[in-house]
Protein backbone atom coordinates (compact mmCIF):
# COMPACT_ATOMS: atom_id res chain seq x y z
CA UNK A 1 0.00 0.00 0.00
CA UNK A 2 1.75 3.22 -0.76
CA UNK A 3 1.13 6.99 0.92
CA UNK A 4 -1.22 8.12 -1.48
CA UNK A 5 -3.58 5.04 -1.19
CA UNK A 6 -3.18 5.50 3.10
CA UNK A 7 -3.91 9.39 2.98
CA UNK A 8 -6.58 10.23 0.06
CA UNK A 9 -9.22 12.72 0.51
CA UNK A 10 -11.05 14.06 -2.44
CA UNK A 11 -9.30 17.14 -3.51
CA UNK A 12 -11.59 17.65 -6.78
CA UNK A 13 -13.74 20.88 -4.79
CA UNK A 14 -11.09 21.40 -2.18
CA UNK A 15 -8.62 22.54 -4.28
CA UNK A 16 -10.88 24.86 -6.01
CA UNK A 17 -11.48 26.09 -2.09
CA UNK A 18 -7.52 27.06 -1.68
CA UNK A 19 -6.50 23.49 -0.62
CA UNK A 20 -3.50 21.79 -2.62
CA UNK A 21 -1.89 17.72 -1.43
CA UNK A 22 1.90 16.96 -1.80
CA UNK A 23 2.93 13.53 -1.28
CA UNK A 24 6.60 12.17 -0.70
CA UNK A 25 7.97 9.13 -1.22
CA UNK A 26 10.77 8.05 1.06
CA UNK A 27 13.16 5.39 0.02
CA UNK A 28 13.48 1.76 1.94
CA UNK A 29 15.41 2.76 4.28
CA UNK A 30 13.91 5.66 5.51
CA UNK A 31 10.71 3.91 5.79
CA UNK A 32 12.13 0.95 8.04
CA UNK A 33 14.46 2.79 10.28
CA UNK A 34 12.96 6.84 10.54
CA UNK A 35 10.67 8.98 11.05
CA UNK A 36 9.24 10.38 7.58
CA UNK A 37 6.67 13.00 5.85
CA UNK A 38 3.92 11.17 3.86
CA UNK A 39 1.88 13.85 2.77
CA UNK A 40 1.28 18.01 3.45
CA UNK A 41 -1.99 19.48 3.06
CA UNK A 42 -1.91 23.02 2.78
CA UNK A 43 -4.90 25.25 2.61
CA UNK A 44 -5.22 29.01 2.11
CA UNK A 45 -9.26 29.12 2.56
CA UNK A 46 -11.30 32.23 2.48
CA UNK A 47 -15.41 31.41 2.56
CA UNK A 48 -16.78 28.40 5.17
CA UNK A 49 -15.73 24.61 4.12
CA UNK A 50 -16.03 21.70 6.50
CA UNK A 51 -14.67 18.31 5.46
CA UNK A 52 -13.59 15.35 6.83
CA UNK A 53 -9.91 13.16 6.70
CA UNK A 54 -10.45 9.28 7.08
CA UNK A 55 -8.12 7.29 9.56
CA UNK A 56 -4.53 6.47 8.91
CA UNK A 57 -1.30 5.67 10.52
CA UNK A 58 0.89 8.31 12.06
CA UNK A 59 0.59 11.71 13.16
CA UNK A 60 -0.83 14.64 11.75
CA UNK A 61 0.86 18.29 12.80
CA UNK A 62 -1.23 21.12 12.07
CA UNK A 63 0.37 24.65 11.77
CA UNK A 64 -1.89 27.27 12.24
CA UNK A 65 -0.57 30.79 10.09
CA UNK A 66 -3.45 33.08 10.28
CA UNK A 67 -7.36 32.96 11.00
CA UNK A 68 -9.17 30.03 12.49
CA UNK A 69 -10.81 27.09 12.38
CA UNK A 70 -11.96 23.77 14.61
CA UNK A 71 -10.28 20.77 14.36
CA UNK A 72 -12.71 17.66 15.76
CA UNK A 73 -11.68 14.14 16.20
CA UNK A 74 -14.23 11.07 16.50
CA UNK A 75 -11.86 9.14 18.39
CA UNK A 76 -13.63 10.73 21.83
CA UNK A 77 -15.81 12.94 20.05
CA UNK A 78 -13.57 16.24 21.31
CA UNK A 79 -13.04 19.36 19.47
CA UNK A 80 -10.37 21.88 19.88
CA UNK A 81 -10.86 25.77 18.00
CA UNK A 82 -7.64 27.34 17.13
CA UNK A 83 -6.67 30.91 16.16
CA UNK A 84 -3.82 32.86 15.30
CA UNK A 85 -0.53 31.14 15.06
CA UNK A 86 -0.35 28.03 16.89
CA UNK A 87 0.65 24.01 16.53
CA UNK A 88 -1.65 21.05 17.01
CA UNK A 89 -0.03 17.49 17.42
CA UNK A 90 -3.01 15.05 16.58
CA UNK A 91 -2.73 11.04 15.97
CA UNK A 92 -4.17 9.90 12.51
CA UNK A 93 -5.58 6.86 14.04
CA UNK A 94 -8.88 8.49 14.21
CA UNK A 95 -11.21 10.22 11.37
CA UNK A 96 -11.17 13.80 12.04
CA UNK A 97 -12.43 16.85 10.55
CA UNK A 98 -11.69 20.49 9.89
CA UNK A 99 -14.55 23.58 9.99
CA UNK A 100 -13.49 27.00 8.79
CA UNK A 101 -16.07 28.99 9.19
CA UNK A 102 -14.34 32.48 8.02
CA UNK A 103 -10.91 32.09 7.04
CA UNK A 104 -7.53 30.44 7.84
CA UNK A 105 -4.22 29.78 6.36
CA UNK A 106 -3.16 26.17 7.52
CA UNK A 107 -0.57 23.39 6.66
CA UNK A 108 -1.32 19.84 7.51
CA UNK A 109 1.56 17.67 7.55
CA UNK A 110 1.33 14.26 7.99
CA UNK A 111 3.93 11.38 9.00
CA UNK A 112 4.97 7.77 10.28
CA UNK A 113 7.65 5.11 10.90
CA UNK A 114 8.33 2.96 13.13
CA UNK A 115 9.40 5.09 16.13
CA UNK A 116 6.16 6.29 16.52
CA UNK A 117 4.75 3.51 18.29
CA UNK A 118 6.25 4.57 21.43
CA UNK A 119 5.05 7.97 21.38
CA UNK A 120 1.05 6.83 20.32
CA UNK A 121 1.25 4.18 22.72
CA UNK A 122 2.39 7.56 25.26
CA UNK A 123 0.63 10.43 24.14
CA UNK A 124 -2.72 8.80 22.77
CA UNK A 125 -3.48 7.07 25.66
CA UNK A 126 -3.97 10.27 27.32
CA UNK A 127 -5.81 12.20 24.99
CA UNK A 128 -6.01 12.05 20.90
CA UNK A 129 -4.58 15.84 20.21
CA UNK A 130 -2.08 18.02 22.01
CA UNK A 131 -1.63 22.14 21.35
CA UNK A 132 1.60 23.04 21.39
CA UNK A 133 3.27 27.07 21.21
CA UNK A 134 6.97 26.60 20.55
CA UNK A 135 9.33 29.59 20.85
CA UNK A 136 9.92 31.29 17.87
CA UNK A 137 13.49 30.06 17.72
CA UNK A 138 11.75 26.65 17.84
CA UNK A 139 9.04 27.17 15.39
CA UNK A 140 11.52 28.38 12.45
CA UNK A 141 13.79 24.84 12.98
CA UNK A 142 10.30 23.27 12.40
CA UNK A 143 9.98 25.27 8.76
CA UNK A 144 11.79 22.63 6.92
CA UNK A 145 9.01 20.14 7.61
CA UNK A 146 6.29 22.25 6.09
CA UNK A 147 8.39 22.86 3.17
CA UNK A 148 6.46 20.61 -0.22
CA UNK A 149 9.91 20.09 -1.93
CA UNK A 150 11.82 16.65 -0.84
CA UNK A 151 14.05 17.59 2.42
CA UNK A 152 16.74 15.82 3.81
CA UNK A 153 15.70 12.44 5.80
CA UNK A 154 17.96 12.76 8.66
CA UNK A 155 16.44 16.42 9.13
CA UNK A 156 13.39 15.78 8.56
CA UNK A 157 13.71 12.30 11.15
CA UNK A 158 15.76 14.94 14.01
CA UNK A 159 12.89 17.27 13.86
CA UNK A 160 10.02 15.01 13.85
CA UNK A 161 11.79 13.33 17.22
CA UNK A 162 12.09 16.01 18.64
CA UNK A 163 8.66 17.38 18.53
CA UNK A 164 7.51 13.94 19.78
CA UNK A 165 10.28 14.19 22.72
CA UNK A 166 9.20 17.97 23.38
CA UNK A 167 5.16 17.16 23.36
CA UNK A 168 5.72 13.52 25.95
CA UNK A 169 7.55 15.53 28.11
CA UNK A 170 4.80 18.17 28.60
CA UNK A 171 2.42 15.52 29.11
CA UNK A 172 4.87 14.07 32.05
CA UNK A 173 3.90 16.72 34.09
CA UNK A 174 2.38 15.36 37.33
CA UNK A 175 -1.48 14.62 37.53
CA UNK A 176 -3.50 16.34 39.15
CA UNK A 177 -4.51 14.46 42.70
CA UNK A 178 -7.50 12.23 41.54
CA UNK A 179 -10.07 11.54 43.51
CA UNK A 180 -9.59 7.68 44.77
CA UNK A 181 -12.72 6.76 43.73
CA UNK A 182 -12.33 8.24 40.37
CA UNK A 183 -8.53 6.01 40.39
CA UNK A 184 -10.56 2.90 41.54
CA UNK A 185 -13.29 3.42 38.57
CA UNK A 186 -10.18 3.73 36.21
CA UNK A 187 -8.53 1.16 37.26
CA UNK A 188 -11.52 -1.01 37.15
CA UNK A 189 -12.35 -0.54 34.09
CA UNK A 190 -8.75 -0.93 32.18
CA UNK A 191 -8.23 -4.44 34.30
CA UNK A 192 -12.18 -5.80 33.93
CA UNK A 193 -12.95 -4.24 31.01
CA UNK A 194 -15.21 -7.65 29.70
CA UNK A 195 -17.41 -6.95 32.41
CA UNK A 196 -20.70 -5.77 31.34
CA UNK A 197 -20.85 -1.92 33.14
CA UNK A 198 -24.08 0.26 33.48
CA UNK A 199 -24.17 3.95 35.14
CA UNK A 200 -26.93 2.54 37.36
CA UNK A 201 -24.22 0.05 38.43
CA UNK A 202 -21.60 2.66 38.94
CA UNK A 203 -23.99 4.77 40.86
CA UNK A 204 -24.95 2.28 42.94
CA UNK A 205 -21.13 0.57 43.60
CA UNK A 206 -19.45 4.41 44.27
CA UNK A 207 -22.62 5.64 45.70
CA UNK A 208 -22.52 9.03 43.59
CA UNK A 209 -25.24 10.43 41.25
CA UNK A 210 -24.38 9.00 37.90
CA UNK A 211 -24.21 11.92 36.07
CA UNK A 212 -21.36 13.22 38.47
CA UNK A 213 -19.75 10.06 37.96
CA UNK A 214 -20.13 11.25 34.35
CA UNK A 215 -19.13 14.96 34.56
CA UNK A 216 -15.49 14.34 36.84
CA UNK A 217 -14.49 11.32 35.26
CA UNK A 218 -14.51 13.25 31.94
CA UNK A 219 -13.00 16.76 34.05
CA UNK A 220 -10.09 14.09 34.35
CA UNK A 221 -9.55 11.34 31.28
CA UNK A 222 -11.13 13.58 28.71
CA UNK A 223 -14.33 11.10 27.88
CA UNK A 224 -16.85 9.46 29.62
CA UNK A 225 -16.83 6.36 31.31
CA UNK A 226 -18.08 4.02 28.83
CA UNK A 227 -16.71 5.70 25.91
CA UNK A 228 -12.89 5.06 28.06
CA UNK A 229 -14.24 1.34 28.53
CA UNK A 230 -14.51 1.14 24.65
CA UNK A 231 -11.44 2.41 24.26
CA UNK A 232 -9.62 0.03 26.43
CA UNK A 233 -11.73 -2.92 24.58
CA UNK A 234 -10.33 -1.83 21.59
CA UNK A 235 -6.86 -1.72 22.80
CA UNK A 236 -7.23 -5.22 23.80
CA UNK A 237 -9.22 -6.80 21.11
CA UNK A 238 -5.86 -5.15 18.73
CA UNK A 239 -3.78 -6.93 20.65
CA UNK A 240 -5.26 -10.25 20.49
CA UNK A 241 -5.86 -10.06 16.22
CA UNK A 242 -2.31 -9.44 16.44
CA UNK A 243 -0.88 -11.86 18.48
CA UNK A 244 -3.65 -14.86 18.51
CA UNK A 245 -5.76 -16.87 15.86
CA UNK A 246 -9.16 -16.41 17.61
CA UNK A 247 -12.36 -15.61 15.47
CA UNK A 248 -13.46 -12.27 15.20
CA UNK A 249 -16.62 -13.25 17.39
CA UNK A 250 -14.52 -14.72 19.77
CA UNK A 251 -12.35 -11.41 20.14
CA UNK A 252 -15.52 -9.61 20.76
CA UNK A 253 -16.77 -12.16 23.25
CA UNK A 254 -13.04 -12.18 25.21
CA UNK A 255 -13.08 -8.03 25.40
CA UNK A 256 -16.75 -7.85 26.44
CA UNK A 257 -19.33 -7.22 23.19
CA UNK A 258 -21.98 -9.61 23.25
CA UNK A 259 -22.64 -8.28 20.07
CA UNK A 260 -20.20 -9.20 17.19
CA UNK A 261 -22.03 -6.54 15.34
CA UNK A 262 -21.46 -3.95 17.72
CA UNK A 263 -17.50 -4.86 18.50
CA UNK A 264 -16.91 -4.31 14.83
CA UNK A 265 -19.02 -1.08 15.00
CA UNK A 266 -17.01 0.37 17.87
CA UNK A 267 -13.67 -0.92 16.31
CA UNK A 268 -14.13 0.88 13.45
CA UNK A 269 -15.40 3.88 14.85
CA UNK A 270 -12.10 4.19 16.83
CA UNK A 271 -9.83 2.59 14.36
CA UNK A 272 -11.45 3.89 10.92
CA UNK A 273 -11.09 -0.01 9.36
CA UNK A 274 -12.78 -3.63 10.70
CA UNK A 275 -11.02 -6.19 12.89
CA UNK A 276 -11.00 -7.84 9.49
CA UNK A 277 -8.62 -5.41 7.98
CA UNK A 278 -6.79 -4.60 10.88
CA UNK A 279 -5.66 -8.40 11.32
CA UNK A 280 -4.50 -8.53 7.68
CA UNK A 281 -2.34 -5.55 7.50
CA UNK A 282 1.26 -5.99 7.19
Amino acid sequence: MTNTDIYKPSLSLLSQMGIQLVTFHPEAEVLNYLLYRTSLESGMVTSPLSYYTAAHPGFGLLRLKSGSLVYTTFSRESSITLSGNCLLLFDCQYPYRIRIKGSAEYDILHFSGFVQIYFQQYLASRKPFWLHTPAVGTACELLPLFDGREQNPVLSHMLLTKLLSEMALENMAPERNIPSWLADLRSELETRYFHKYTLEELEQKYKINKYKICREFRDYFQSSPLQYLHGVRIRAAKDLLKETNLKIHEISYEVGYENTNHFINHFKKLTGMTPTQFRSRP
